[in-house]
């Protein structure tokens, strides 16, 4: 695994873990986030994808946390 797929895995973990705590699915997730549907939900979550930069704060909103932690700063 390169460098760059274990840190879009961690991105990924953290966005589920937070989802969870939220107990939010990933279709409400996608929508407020405006994903047509959960598909990009769950390759970023399992690092297939990364997190597209004009998203990440989008999500952090969503998530009710900060970009910071999104990210792993």
């Amino acid at each position: 695994m390169s460098d760059m797929e274990k840190i879009r895995a961690e991105i990924g973990a953290r966005i589920k873990a937070r989802r969870l705590e939220l107990y939010m699915t990933q279709e409400e997730l996608a929508a407020k986030v405006g994903f047509k549907g959960k598909t990009s939900i769950a390759k970023i979550e399992s690092g297939a994808h990364g997190v597209p930069i004009s998203k990440v704060k989008a999500i952090a909103d969503a998530l009710d946390t900060t970009p910071d932690y999104i990210m792993g700063w």
